[in-house]
């Protein structure tokens, strides 16, 4: 079965009970970690959408930085 890329199948990640192996603690840590690519990719995309319907009436930031 193919897979649909626009509606991936999220799999709930929840906190490892009992002892912390090294393997469980890696696990853990590349869905925490592909949680965030994932969520901060949906943010960055949807600036990039934005932009490209931003007027010059209306204007739009891509990125902002505090200095």
């Amino acid at each position: 079965m193919a897979k649909d890329s626009t509606k991936a199948v999220v799999e709930p990640i929840e906190l490892p009970m009992g002892l912390i192996t090294r393997a469980r603690a890696k696990r853990f840590k590349e869905d925490i970690v592909g949680l965030i690519d994932q969520i901060l990719g949906e943010f960055v995309a949807g600036l990039i959408d934005q932009s490209w319907t931003c007027t010059l009436f209306m204007p739009c930031n891509l990125l902002q930085a505090k200095l």
